[in-house]
């Protein structure tokens, strides 16, 4: 398969279509566009228990991946599955095993052309193994999680950079805002309230419509102001049924849902899927509803 190289000025999807076409077959959705259509960005809140795991598939058919999850093997069987095999850029948000679990194998197994992390290294096992694996990929590009776009066929990704106000790993969480024309998604790792604050003082934080709620919906990822500022139709939660940190917390759910968002929790929708055109119109599968989301942002 010929991909063109990542462009990233200093400041970088093809999913085969059968899960959701047959998604959209069983919840009897009639208008949606399929998710291969070539006017259509598709992005799955895959389903990898208590941890993170997102693919995004440009209207090109080209690939990234955030996160890859706390199984050493499970986002690799999801992404063979899905017939994928090469990612144009991944991203770790920070290196904490639930969302690093499982990157060493995506390395073995897939082609990587571009990796950004946030930089503060861990003195885990996992993180060894991610190093170790980042080193033997011929020609990857290794990217500082520094204020830049990144161009991907008609997709932008915008890094919002970790402030350093601390050490720590979620706090120093890397930002990734996507862009296709009107719709935009925003993730955000396990981003706790000081560096929510500390992104919204730097005026880098714009409505949008899709939200990966921070840290697994826990009470120390939300805050009034950045429900505020967001404003997302689209809440998604990637948390794992009967957790021991009884993730998501009651409150933080309610404050998304009370601000007039839709709340998807792959602990009870399983893999969510988003289908989303350049006006801004976006469409969500889970296994059990959809929906159809149009505001312009």
């Amino acid at each position: 398969m010929s991909v063109e190289p990542p462009t990233v000025s200093p400041r970088i999807w093809r999913l085969g279509s059968a899960i959701a076409l047959a998604l959209c077959f069983v919840v009897g959705i009639r208008d949606a566009q399929p998710a291969s259509a070539p006017s259509a960005l598709h992005i799955q809140q895959l389903d990898v228990g208590q941890g993170d795991a997102a693919l995004i598939t440009t209207p090109e058919g080209r690939r990234v991946l955030i996160d890859a999850g706390p199984s050493p093997v499970l986002v690799a069987e999801l992404l063979r599955d899905e017939g994928v095999d090469t990612l144009d850029l991944v991203i770790a948000s920070h290196n904490h095993s639930d969302h690093i679990g499982g990157m060493p194998e995506v390395f073995r197994d897939f082609v990587v052309r571009a990796y950004v992390e946030n930089g503060i290294a861990a003195t885990t096992r996992i993180y060894r193994l991610t190093l170790d694996a980042v080193a033997r990929e011929p020609g990857l590009r290794y990217l500082q999680p520094t204020d830049r776009t990144i161009t991907i066929g008609s997709v932008k990704l915008r890094l919002l950079p970790p402030p350093r106000i601390d050490e720590t790993q979620n706090d120093n969480s890397v930002g990734v805002l996507i862009e296709y024309g009107a719709f935009r998604a925003l993730y955000t790792g396990d981003s706790e309230q000081p560096e929510l604050a500390e992104w919204l003082r730097e005026g880098r934080v714009p409505r949008v419509n899709v939200v990966k709620v921070a840290h697994h919906g826990s009470g120390n990822g939300t805050t009034e102001e950045w429900v505020h500022a967001t404003s997302p139709e689209i809440a998604l939660i990637s948390v794992g049924a009967q957790n021991a940190y009884h993730h998501p917390s009651p409150k933080t759910v309610r404050e998304w849902a009370d601000a007039g968002g839709s709340v998807y929790r792959t602990d009870r929708d399983g893999t969510i899927e988003i289908t989303a055109t350049a006006d801004g119109h976006a469409i969500v599968h889970t296994h059990v509803a959809e929906a159809a989301h149009g505001a312009q942002r």
